[in-house]
């Protein structure tokens, strides 16, 4: 967690060292010096690890797409919009990141809305209009061109993040993140060159600094930490420093910079919160509930963020899920895991107590190695492994007939996938309900097993002695998207 804060800090301090660095640049010189700077950091990372970035020209084409609409177009929409309205509301706005997201994802990948997440959308766009001041005095001025460019920033995010779940899922996120910056500075190197020869450079040493830190920091390291968070968290609570960086912005904008607190930063700010809440709700029962549990999208990035704003606004004007009723009388017939064998098929909707707790395991510091198909298998921190060596670009759904191999199981996990693997043969019954829990779920037979029934998923296990659907449900809908090899 402690990277999690770091990052969300770094984040929201680059929104104060843009509007810093841009009062002596150009947005384009801006954002050319950026994205150098973080390709410099990741290169100098990757050449440490040992790890070179692709030659394929397909790739680089595909880098070249990403770093249009990633990193060229937003960088630069954001200084060009900080020049004209404050580093806080650029922070707020560009929060609607997430939205964007979904509405690409759902063009672009045919991702399904439901009408919640239809409604959320509308009312995140709803607080992007509030906390951009629309009906408010400030919109006859040239702050509204500004807040525009700050949302369109946001917008371009979203594409780029659905274009690279569909073309660079089969890469390590750190290896592309490297391909895109480089991809970004041989774009944006002319036009910064250019509009710096016609426009000049004042470079005072506090611009300076400010540049070199929004580089370095802002853009290099700030990617280095985003893959581990994401490696050690999973993205779905990754993605809650995505609504913890305005909050510090705005602190930072009305510290530092002595930027206005207005009240509109704030409404408009929960509504992007709850809209967004809404678009990332769960499927209607995909995930079991724990007796007492708080209903997705209160929790993580909602909640916290709700709770974060209404502190930061008091301290600005001062200067769950229903229980499910368990029988303890349940005649659960369990698969015994000394015996070997497996009993009548049973109904796959009882429940049971055979599941032991959650194992965190420790990210296998080889895990950016891949592994080609037919070579001998390296060496593992545990069995099964939930992270290390792995054979990128294979992708699985439902039931597999042959165990498969330790590459290939992280390949599973790094890509998202939850992985259920059984000593002996399971009844069709339960291969079918382990199937419904998640698209994401992969079956497999694995005849070496100590235990009965083993789940894996990034850096998580889970042992059981028979089929447990409430435990393994949880699991799943608590781990399935969490690898690195997935846009989060």
């Amino acid at each position: 967690m402690n990277r999690f804060f770091l990052l969300a800090f770094i984040w929201g301090w680059s929104y104060l060292f843009i509007k810093v660095a841009v009062d002596g640049m150009t947005p384009t010189a801006v954002a050319g010096l950026r994205v150098a700077l973080g390709a410099a950091v990741l290169l100098a990372v990757l050449r440490s690890r040992g790890v070179r970035l692709p030659t394929e020209p397909a790739m680089w084409r595909h880098f070249a797409v990403v770093a249009l609409f990633g990193s060229v177009l937003p960088f630069t929409m954001l200084a060009w919009g900080e020049q004209r309205i404050t580093s806080a509301l650029t922070a707020v706005l560009n929060a609607s990141t997430p939205l964007f997201t979904a509405l690409a994802a759902a063009l672009y990948l045919g991702t399904k809305l439901r009408r919640i997440q239809a409604v959320g959308l509308m009312v995140g766009m709803a607080g992007v209009a509030v906390a951009a001041g629309v009906g408010g005095s400030d919109l006859a001025n040239s702050s509204f061109s500004g807040s525009m460019a700050s949302v369109l920033a946001g917008a371009c995010y979203g594409i780029s993040f659905a274009y690279m779940r569909r073309h660079l899922v089969d890469i390590p996120p750190l290896v592309a993140a490297a391909g895109q910056l480089v991809a970004a500075t041989i774009v944006l190197a002319p036009f910064a060159l250019a509009t710096s020869a016609v426009n000049g450079i004042d470079l005072s040493p506090t611009r300076t600094l400010a540049i070199v830190l929004l580089g370095t920091l802002g853009t290099g390291l700030a990617y280095v930490l985003n893959y581990r968070v994401v490696a050690e968290l999973g993205p779905t609570r990754a993605s809650l420093v995505t609504y913890v960086i305005p909050v510090v912005a705005v602190a930072v904008g009305v510290v530092v910079l002595g930027e206005p607190f207005e009240l509109r930063l704030l409404a408009g700010g929960v509504l992007i919160v709850a809209g967004i809440a809404a678009v990332h709700e769960r499927l209607p029962g995909r995930r079991p509930r724990l007796p007492g549990s708080i209903p997705a999208g209160l929790t993580g990035s909602g909640g916290a963020v709700a709770l974060v704003m209404v502190a930061l606004v008091l301290g600005g004007c001062s200067g769950g899920g229903g229980d499910r009723d368990a029988d303890p009388d349940d005649d659960d017939i369990e698969v015994s895991a000394t015996s070997g064998t497996n009993p009548s098929p049973r109904d796959p909707q009882t429940s049971s107590t055979s599941c032991g707790d959650v194992q965190e395991e420790p990210l296998d510091p080889a895990y950016l190695q891949h592994v080609l198909p037919g070579a001998p298998e390296p060496t593992y921190q545990s069995d099964p492994p939930t992270s290390g060596p792995h054979q990128p670009g294979r992708t699985f759904s439902g039931e597999l007939t042959d165990p498969i191999s330790r590459p290939v199981q992280v390949g599973i996990l790094e890509g998202g996938g939850v992985l259920v693997q059984h000593r002996s043969p399971l009844a069709p019954a339960e291969v079918a309900a382990l199937a419904a829990l998640d698209e994401r779920v992969v079956i497999a037979p694995n005849p070496g097993l100590v235990d009965e029934i083993v789940a894996t998923a990034w850096l998580a296990k889970q042992s059981c002695t028979a089929v447990d659907l409430d435990a393994l449900g949880v699991f799943v809908a608590d781990r399935a998207g969490a690898g690195p090899g997935t846009d989060g």
